[in-house]
C-alpha cells in the first residue's frame, strides 16, 4: 500500500469520535453543571432515588447523545466506505469485473461515489477493448505487410534467376548468385517477420530463422559455385528484435558466400553459432579459409568486406576475427530466451 499523504492518519471512525465529543463538549459541560448544582442542593444524608436520578441524567442524556450519534455515522458512513475501499482494493488486485453500483447505500454522497468508481471502471474497460481490437488489427496489417513483402522478394529472385540464365561469363553468373542470395535471405527474414507478428513482445525465432536460413544457403552455394555445402548450425533458443534479424541474417549470408568463394573447388564446411554471452548473445562463424589471416578486414579489400562491417555498425558491436581457430565473432542484443 502507498503512503498515506496529509496530516490526518486516524481511522475514519475515530475522527467521528473526536468530532462528535468536540461538537456535544458544550452540551457535556451544561450536563455536568447541572448535576453538580443538582447535588451541592441537596441537604447532608441520603439522596433519594428520583433525587440520584435527576442529578446523573445530564450526564448520561449526553453520553447517549454520542453514542448514538457515533452508531449513526458508523452505519451511514464509516461502513459503506469501508465496503467501497474493500471492492476498490479487490479491483486494484485484478478482480475487473467489481462494480459498486449493486451494494446497498443509505446516503446520496456514497451512492454518488459509486457511480462514480462504476463509470471510471467501465470506461477503463471499453478503453481495455478498444485497445486489444486495435493491437489485434495492428498485428493483421503487420502480417499482411511481411506477407507482401515477402511475395514481393520472392518475384525478384525469380526474375534474376530468369536474367541470370542470359548470363555468358561465370564472373556475371557469380554477381548474380551473390544478389539472389541476399534478396533470399531478406525473404527469409521476413518470412519469419510473418510468423512473429502475431507476438510482437517476442520477437523473431532466431533458432528458426537461422536453420532455414542456412538450408536454402547451402542449396543455392552449391547451384553457383559447384561444390559440395554443408553448414553446420548451432543455433541457442533466443528471440531477437525485427530490427536485428535483418543485419544477423545478412552476416550468416556474406559469412557464407565468402567462405563458399574463397573455398571453391574444395567442398565447404562451415559453422554457424549462437549463444548467449552475459545479457545478449554472440555470433560466430568459422571456417578453415578465415584461418591464418583477417581476409574481411576493411584493408583486404574484399567485396563482402563492406556490407559485413556495416551490418557490424547496424548491431552497433565490433567484429572480431580469431586467427588460430578461423573464426569471426560479434555481438548482439536478445529480447527473450525461447523455452525448448
Amino acid at each position: 500500500m502507498s503512503k498515506i499523504p496529509g496530516r490526518w492518519k486516524w481511522p475514519l471512525a475515530t475522527n467521528v469520535i473526536v468530532a462528535l465529543a468536540l461538537a456535544l463538549a458544550p452540551l457535556g459541560v451544561l450536563a455536568v453543571t447541572i448535576a453538580l448544582n443538582s447535588f451541592l442542593a441537596l441537604d447532608d444524608g441520603d439522596i433519594p432515588l428520583l433525587q440520584a436520578i435527576g442529578i446523573v441524567t445530564p450526564i448520561l442524556m449526553w453520553l447517549a447523545a454520542l453514542v448514538i450519534a457515533w452508531l449513526l455515522a458508523s452505519r451511514l458512513m464509516v461502513r459503506p466506505l469501508m465496503q467501497i475501499r474493500a471492492s476498490v482494493d479487490r479491483y486494484t488486485a485484478g478482480d475487473y469485473s467489481v462494480r459498486l453500483g449493486g451494494q446497498p447505500t443509505r446516503s446520496l454522497e456514497v451512492a454518488a461515489l459509486a457511480l462514480a468508481f462504476d463509470g471510471m471502471a467501465d470506461a477503463i474497460a471499453r478503453h481495455d477493448i478498444e485497445q486489444q481490437s486495435a493491437l489485434i488489427e495492428q498485428q493483421r496489417l503487420t502480417r499482411e505487410v511481411h506477407h507482401r513483402v515477402k511475395n514481393n522478394l520472392q518475384i525478384v529472385l525469380s526474375l534474376l534467376s530468369l536474367q541470370a540464365r542470359d548470363a555468358t561469363t561465370p564472373e556475371v553468373l557469380r554477381a548474380y548468385a551473390i544478389v539472389q542470395s541476399r534478396v533470399a535471405a531478406l525473404a527469409v527474414v521476413h518470412r519469419w517477420m510473418y510468423e512473429a507478428a502475431g507476438s510482437v513482445e517476442a520477437g523473431v525465432d532466431l533458432r528458426s530463422l537461422a536453420t532455414d536460413l542456412c538450408a536454402e544457403l547451402e542449396q543455392s552455394l552449391a547451384a553457383s559455385e559447384h561444390l559440395p555445402v554443408h553448414l553446420h548450425c548451432d543455433i541457442a533458443p533466443l528471440y531477437v528484435a525485427q530490427d536485428t534479424a535483418v543485419p544477423i541474417a545478412f552476416l550468416i549470408t556474406e559469412f557464407a558466400s565468402c567462405a563458399a568463394r574463397l573455398t571453391a573447388p574444395a567442398p565447404l564446411h562451415a559453422t554457424i553459432i549462437v549463444d548467449v554471452e552475459g545479457t545478449g548473445a554472440l555470433l560466430s562463424v568459422c571456417a578453415e579459409c578465415f584461418a591464418d589471416s583477417d581476409i574481411l578486414a576493411l584493408s583486404g579489400g574484399d567485396p563482402a568486406s563492406r556490407i559485413i562491417h556495416g551490418m557490424a555498425r547496424q548491431l552497433r558491436s565490433p567484429l572480431r576475427h580469431d586467427i588460430a581457430t578461423g573464426c569471426y565473432h560479434i555481438g548482439f542484443s536478445a529480447t527473450a530466451t525461447a523455452t525448448v
